[in-house]
């Protein structure tokens, strides 16, 4: 359905106020799916200054700017006017210092971060990656502050950090978040398995 003209205007009054603009599901502080909280993640960690659009509470703004910039879905980020992309295309920008640069940031910090594993977590993970040869070992902290471990293939771009003889492969925003990240392996009760502790990790109000 074309874009009607009222629409079209709200949406260029929305990117003439404002040099970046993210439209979303929810808001930048309480994104309702989990593509715009990654979106909103990344933003709201490298500037303060952007505007967040919740299209679920628009539906004429939800429908529109998918005709707008000719791209299907949510979220949507514009800097100066120009769409920049959705979740993966900002993903990678960031990953690959380009969002700093668009934003005029300094360039991120690519170090690896020191990591703390076990001898016991080290044997039990070399013990997992027996059965996978070839597979590199990723990790992933969510913005949720979740982690994860998976086996697939290194694609070259990520930021390595060792411990205890294990690589460990990981994007910027999780080598920024697994800085100090201990890894242990327990067998109790509750049965056995890895544990992570992240000192990064923000205290849980009470």
């Amino acid at each position: 359905m074309p874009l009607d003209s009222s629409t079209r205007q709200r949406i260029e009054d929305l990117l003439g106020q404002h040099r970046v603009v993210l439209f979303m599901k929810g808001t930048r502080h309480a994104p309702r799916c989990g593509f715009s909280a990654g979106a909103a993640g990344i933003l709201n960690g490298l500037i303060d200054d952007y505007v967040s659009v919740d299209v679920l509470a628009d539906p004429e703004i939800r429908e529109g700017i998918k005709e707008y910039g000719n791209w299907p879905t949510i979220p949507q980020l514009y800097v100066d006017r120009e769409l920049i992309g959705g979740s993966d295309i900002i993903g990678g920008m960031y990953n690959s210092g380009e969002l700093h640069e668009l934003l005029g940031l300094a360039p991120p910090d690519r170090s690896a971060p020191a990591i703390a594993i076990t001898p016991a977590a080290a044997e039990a993970i070399r013990n997992g990656m027996a059965d996978e040869p070839g597979m590199a070992l990723h990790l992933a902290i969510d913005a949720r502050w979740q982690a994860q471990f998976m086996l697939k293939p290194a694609q070259g771009h990520e930021i390595k950090a060792s411990s205890a003889g294990i690589e460990l492969l990981m994007d910027l925003a999780t080598a920024q978040k697994a800085r100090g990240m201990e890894v242990d392996w327990v067998d109790d009760v509750r049965g056995s398995g890895l544990t992570i502790k992240l000192p990064q990790a923000p205290v849980a109000p009470h």
